[in-house]
């Protein structure tokens, strides 16, 4: 177990009812999204990077963003050689900031692969299998609630309701969460989790953590 997780198992999340009040919270910084969206192009050089270029910012388009707000980080990089001189391209661009979102709500799912476990509402995470949903969460900043975060430490993702990822590295916003259980909605409880073998953090909704170890309370998310 590394130093950086053992510290996250010691410094455990508070439970949902300490959480700061809403004036508090609404005056602490709150943490943008952040995507990698990528493109492929084919043809020509040229032609293959606009086209990479075109697709990677079409896609930006169709999960919200305004293209202003993505910056490429990664390419052009040629990825395959194509017969008639052809080749095909690859773009990788950064996308931040409060993209469109068409519904007030969208699930929280959590993914698992061998060596990691992450909550994600934004994009099936390549490599990763699908465990099932954690409840939903809120697109705004909806009374009562605060935002959720995907961080990670030393390739470990975990979430956390804390902008600074508890001083690990920041990845993006989920969405938003309770705070404390609201009157008249139907929600579940997030918890805060750690493996019993390796404290591989994950979350779930089983007030057990599933037989592992119990690591805090998040919040509430909509059943």
């Amino acid at each position: 177990m590394t130093a950086a997780i053992a510290a996250l198992t010691l410094a455990l999340i508070p439970p949902a009812s300490a959480a700061p009040a809403p004036a508090e919270r609404a005056a602490a910084s709150v943490g943008p999204v952040q995507l990698y969206i990528g493109g492929l192009g084919s043809g020509p050089y040229n032609v293959a990077v606009q086209s990479a270029v075109g697709t990677a910012m079409d896609s930006a388009v169709s999960k919200g963003f305004d293209p202003a707000r993505c910056n490429l980080v990664k390419g052009p990089t040629v990825v395959n050689q194509l017969p008639n001189g052809y080749v095909q391209v690859a773009v990788e661009y950064l996308c931040a900031g409060d993209p469109y979102t068409p519904g007030p709500t969208f699930v929280l799912n959590r993914y698992h692969k061998s060596s990691d476990t992450q909550s994600n509402s934004w994009y099936h995470p390549n490599g990763y299998q699908l465990q099932g949903p954690l409840g939903s969460l809120y697109t705004y900043a909806a009374a009562g609630t605060t935002p959720l975060y995907l961080c990670q430490v030393r390739g470990d993702h975990f979430t956390s309701t804390d902008v600074a990822c508890e001083g690990q590295q920041y990845v993006t916003r989920l969405g938003w969460l309770h705070t404390t259980q609201p009157a008249g909605v139907a929600t579940v409880q997030l918890f805060r989790c750690l493996r019993n073998e390796n404290r591989q953090i994950f979350d779930s909704i089983q007030a057990n953590c599933e037989g592992q170890i119990h690591g805090g309370a998040l919040g509430y998310t909509l059943a």
